[in-house]
């Protein structure tokens, strides 16, 4: 049973814990999100701030985008204990422990509440963003365009679009939908916001130049997109499904083998020096989601995890992550070396 029943005792719990590590600092929030609701952000900023890249504006966005009940407070009490932290012992009547009990069975059943309102709106929100790009890449892109990210890692097209004009995916909390604005109506949205953005709306403004990636599930169906700027930098929508999803490069039905990679400049690579098919995960953490649909679709096949090696990094993640994820799918963990590309 948890013993912590106010953000009071929480807040000395915390205090054990170093706010620097992000997971970590992510994982807190969640916990105390998860057990106390919103009235715990206060508690979480102010143990955030003792991290050396404390953001208050970094703090309230990422506390928006907790998830209710993905860890428990539970973590919260292991890692302090792991510190040093020790519970205080207190003699309790039995009316006291059933007085306990009852409102951590209060705080569990508001908890539960919210975190079923939040996965029914997250699901409305998915499938509102889902239609806005499936609109986006029916009408408002095209299959050959110039690109400089595509130039500068010599790499080819294979299945991404460019847009015809100026396109903006507007996605509004409040009213639970998401727009397309195509062309000249892109001004007229901005014009119409008359100042500084309510935090109900975000948006993603796909322009001339960038290169615009559709993202599937096993089904062929597009959930969300990837949008490539010219100098790099990868932006997707608000609500977009990324876990599971993936760009596929090639044809399966033509070879025995097909390789999965995190992002879509090795995938390329890879698919222009060896003709497999390659699955394009995004990031890391995607990497067993989409194995495990590639092995469901293509159990025949010889599944090779093309993973990023930094060997100048000590903890290396890019080679662990896909070291790890072949062991667990029965592929095998190769390390091109391709140039910089991601």
């Amino acid at each position: 049973m948890n013993l912590i029943t106010t953000l009071d005792e929480a807040a000395q719990v915390v205090a054990f814990i170093a706010p620097d590590d992000r997971d970590l600092w992510i994982n807190v929030g969640n916990a105390l999100k998860s057990e106390f609701g919103e009235d715990a952000f206060d508690t979480w900023d102010a143990w955030s701030q003792g991290g050396q890249s404390y953001s208050a504006a970094d703090a309230k966005a990422v506390w928006r985008s907790l998830s209710l009940g993905c860890v428990s407070f539970g973590f919260v009490v292991n890692e302090a204990k792991r510190n040093g932290w020790k519970p205080q012992r207190r003699e309790m009547s039995a009316a006291d422990k059933r007085q306990m009990r009852e409102e951590a069975d209060k705080r569990r059943q508001a908890r539960q509440a919210e975190i079923e309102a939040d996965d029914a709106r997250r699901d409305a929100m998915q499938r509102q963003v889902a239609m806005a790009c499936r609109l986006v890449l029916k009408q408002h892109v095209q299959p050959t365009g110039a690109s400089q990210y595509l130039g500068t890692k010599q790499v080819q097209a294979h299945g991404v679009t460019f847009p015809k004009h100026s396109v903006l995916i507007a996605i509004d909390d409040k009213a639970q939908r998401a727009d397309v604005w195509p062309g000249p109506e892109v001004k007229r949205f901005f014009d119409d916001m008359a100042g500084k953005r309510p935090d109900h709306l975000s948006f993603l403004l796909i322009k001339k130049g960038d290169i615009v990636i559709p993202l599937r599930d096993g089904t062929g169906q597009v959930w969300s997109l990837q949008v490539i700027k010219p100098e790099g930098k990868k932006l997707f929508p608000k609500y977009g499904r990324k876990a599971g999803c993936f760009h596929l490069i090639g044809d399966p039905s033509t070879v025995d083998t097909i390789a999965e990679v995190e992002g879509y400049a090795t995938g390329a690579s890879v698919f222009e020096a060896t003709g497999w098919p390659v699955a394009v995960a995004l990031d890391s953490g995607n990497l067993a989601r989409v194995g495990q649909t590639l092995r469901l679709a293509y159990p025949e096949h010889r599944l090779v995890i093309a993973g990023d090696d930094d060997p100048d990094n000590p903890k290396n993640p890019g080679r662990k992550k896909a070291e790890e994820v072949a062991r667990g799918l029965g592929a095998v963990a190769v390390f091109p070396t391709l140039g910089e590309v991601a």
